[in-house]
């Protein structure tokens, strides 16, 4: 019985000796983090992008006397869609943001003599982020570049038909020039520009 009592003794005071508490290390490493800047621009349609629309005025129902309704000739099957990802100012604050972004749309050539076309931007319908603003009115595209969507920062519509801005095209003729109107079949190109502002 008294080696018992010397055996548990003995582990006891073994145990208390050697109780040391536990020690805690710690090490780190960097993480290097580096966002692109992005600025792309498409049109989506029924058969993707690059679709070719057709304007025709409607005359089925025209009759003598009456003025070509060039106002008939018009499509609003395209959506603009855009990402965008701005260049911080640099300055450690990112509520300050960066420059924003603009939409330009111009023609690759000038029309015919007497035609005009006009482009509306629909508001933004999808998407995340600062999308732009649309221009509020129907604008005139011509040969050289025309803002039709501003104020972009970090963001995206969305990809493909049904998302991002709505195109609307509409042909016209412009004031007191009926008389250069002709009939002919001939394509110009719209495009599509962003950048800073």
């Amino acid at each position: 019985m008294n080696r018992l009592i010397i055996a548990i003794a003995t582990v006891a005071f073994w145990s208390q000796s050697f109780n040391v508490s536990a020690q805690t290390e710690t090490t780190n490493h960097d993480v290097a983090i580096s966002i692109p800047e992005v600025a792309l621009v498409g049109i989506a349609g029924a058969d993707g992008e690059g679709t070719t629309i057709n304007l025709t005025p409607e005359i089925s129902n025209l009759e003598a006397g009456e003025k070509v309704d060039f106002g008939t000739a018009s499509n609003s099957t395209l959506w603009l869609n855009y990402t965008s990802v701005i260049k911080s100012l640099g300055n450690g604050n990112e509520k300050a943001g960066g420059k924003t972004r603009k939409i330009r749309a111009e023609l690759n050539e000038n029309l015919p003599n007497g035609l005009e076309l006009y482009l509306e931007v629909a508001p933004i319908s999808s998407g995340s982020g600062q999308t732009g603003a649309a221009e509020q009115e129907k604008v005139l595209l011509k040969k050289g570049p025309s803002t039709v969507v501003d104020n972009i920062g970090s963001c995206y519509t969305e990809k493909g038909e049904g998302k991002g801005h709505r195109l609307t095209y509409t042909l016209g003729t412009k004031k007191n020039q009926f008389d250069k109107v002709m009939a002919q079949s001939f394509s110009v190109q719209v495009v599509y520009t962003i950048t800073e502002n």
